[in-house]
């Protein structure tokens, strides 16, 4: 009986590495292995994060990608504008937080896998690679 073959390899486009464990990318492509994917789960139930989420979403309750578009919709995500796997735990906390809805956490998490970090500002979207983190980090907290 016929089976259906395996995919072995990243699906990031052109890509030949190894697929991670969880997921479809390799580690470079934002790929997941289990014991990322346990630690990542537990920091985001420690009672830091949630004040650290209380306050954005206090701060900012609307969706910014939507108001950018003219729309208007409540935010229940608050974003790291840059992802903190792929940086280290340190970007967990010092990281520029955002507000979003689930519609446009997912798309701007599919473009991280692209290596394009958007920050949806009120002058229009900035958009950064994770090798920026340092300096709009430290000119954006200070």
């Amino acid at each position: 009986m016929p089976t259906v073959p395996r995919q072995e390899k990243c699906g990031h486009l052109g890509c030949k590495e190894q697929r991670s464990r969880l997921n479809t990318y390799c580690m470079m492509h934002g790929g997941l292995n289990h014991t990322e994917h346990k630690d990542s789960d537990n920091s985001y139930s420690t009672v830091q994060w949630r004040k650290i989420r209380a306050v954005q979403l206090s701060r900012q309750p609307l969706c910014q990608s939507c108001l950018l578009r003219g729309r208007i919709e409540t935010a229940n995500h608050v974003d790291h504008l840059f992802p903190w796997k792929r940086i280290g735990f340190k970007a967990f906390t010092r990281n520029i937080m955002q507000s979003l809805c689930l519609k446009c956490h997912s798309h701007k998490t599919g473009l991280e896998r692209q290596g394009k970090c958007e920050h949806y500002t009120k002058d229009g979207i900035v958009v950064y690679s994770v090798e920026d983190y340092g300096v709009a980090v430290a000119a954006h907290l200070g």
